[in-house]
């Protein structure tokens, strides 16, 4: 039976090509090293195996008649006496089934390789992951998954394993357990940004789905640290807005580098802006004409929506008068007897007017002063602080404004400003240029 034995030394490598999923198994067979190899050890096929596959065989090898090759399977199949004749087998079969396409004729011969004491260990392996990738092309998922984690703990670690897993699990509505493998998958493909994007993108998916907004913020984050990208910025500081609970003035401080990323996308981030600005009576009315100016010109608002167009008006109206006074309020801010709160929210006023270098001065003549407090005593160091840093930040100042920020005591105020920083790590060169579009 030698011609039994070449026949399936000869297929063997070529069976391995026939399943889709994640482009499996796509390497090519590696050179024989030169010297003296180990001889195969011998295979003890049965007299009824021989009898049957040697016709199979013909039909296939000689006559190159696969049609008929297949009609031989069932004898084949039925006389299998030991685990020889069923490797041999498993073999045929796979490759006929190749040759036909049959993925149910591929998936009956790998079964019965995986079943055969004669298979190799490291063929086991790849036929197991093999059986998942077919029943993951069948989208037969929960069978994918089965397969696939078996072949994964036998040792296979090629063909996005990890990534096909996380898949088949998500598509049986386990996200929480696919989340577990999409991030075996993540550590996996370091060093691969083309494979790391994608899973990354997935990871904030599928997290944003299971409402798990802090780490879908956090994924998005990691995308930003390789690429800036405007829609990164918007879904990272959505998702991070989702996540933690804030007041209004650490709402409008979010909702600023949102405006300076290119970030606001919908209507109803222009409404929390809005309502950020105008909390107490109607705040800051300069720079809320700038922002619904801006929302009317990107046509993401409408200056027919009644809450827009009345908001519009009304900071319109009180525009000219808080232009007009403003500058007569530094001095009195300035001066030594002046408390520091009263520094604070001068310069919050130049800020809002987009003269951050009056604004830089102020809030750093606060600071200066002592602690920041409020009419009620309530401290108001880490609000001052930020703006300070804000304002170095739209001036330039990066090395001042990251020492700022750094300086932060409050938990909100130093989860926001780690996106300021990355902002400022972005514009100083320190990450990803930005994408085109």
């Amino acid at each position: 039976m030698k011609f039994v034995s070449k026949f399936a030394l000869a297929l063997s490598v070529s069976a391995l090509t026939v399943v889709s999923a994640a482009n499996a198994f796509q390497e090519k067979p590696a050179k024989a090293k030169k010297g003296k190899e180990a001889a195969p050890p011998k295979k003890n096929y049965s007299k009824p195996f021989i009898a049957a596959y040697a016709p199979a065989v013909d039909a296939l090898n000689k006559k190159k008649d696969v049609a008929a090759a297949k009609t031989f399977l069932p004898a084949v199949i039925a006389a299998i006496q030991n685990d020889d004749d069923r490797y041999e087998a498993g073999i045929f079969a796979i490759n006929v089934g190749a040759q036909l396409k049959d993925f149910v004729i591929q998936e009956q011969g790998i079964d019965l390789m995986l079943a055969s004491a004669s298979t190799p260990s490291d063929i086991k392996t790849q036929y197991m992951f093999q059986k998942g990738a077919i029943a993951y092309d069948g989208k037969r998922y929960a069978d994918a998954e089965k397969h696939m984690t078996a072949a994964y703990n036998m040792g296979h670690r090629k063909n996005n394993i990890e990534y096909l897993i996380s898949t088949s699990q998500s598509q049986q509505g386990r996200d929480k357990d696919a989340m577990v493998w999409l991030a075996k998958a993540i550590d996996s493909s370091k060093g691969s940004a083309e494979l790391q994007k994608p899973y990354m993108v997935r990871a904030a998916v599928l997290s944003a789905k299971a409402k798990d907004y802090a780490g879908a913020a956090n994924w998005y984050k990691q995308l930003l640290k390789a690429e800036n990208n405007p829609d990164y910025w918007h879904d990272s500081l959505a998702y991070f807005d989702r996540s933690l609970t804030f007041n209004p003035e650490e709402s409008l401080d979010l909702m600023r580098l949102m405006r300076t990323v290119q970030g606001l996308r919908f209507q109803q981030e222009y409404s929390q802006y809005l309502e950020s600005l105008s909390y107490i009576g109607v705040r800051y009315p300069a720079e809320a004409v700038a922002v619904l100016d801006e929302g009317f010109a990107k046509g993401v608002i409408s200056r027919s929506n009644v809450s827009f167009s009345e908001r519009y008006a009304e900071a319109k109206a009180r525009l000219a008068e808080d232009t007009a006074t403003l500058a007569g309020t530094a001095g009195p801010a300035r001066a030594p007897n002046a408390r520091p709160i009263l520094a604070s929210l001068t310069a919050d006023s130049f800020y809002s007017h987009g003269n951050y270098q009056t604004a830089k001065e102020l809030y750093d003549s606060a600071l200066k002063k002592g602690p920041v407090l409020d009419k009620d005593g309530k401290d108001q160091t880490d609000r001052t602080r930020f703006r300070l840093a804000m304002s170095k930040a739209m001036l330039g100042d990066y090395t001042g404004a990251k020492a700022d920020f750094a300086m932060l005591t409050g938990a909100n105020r130093k989860a926001i400003a780690e996106y300021w920083t990355l902002y400022i790590d972005q514009k100083s060169g320190g990450a990803a240029a930005p994408v085109a579009g």
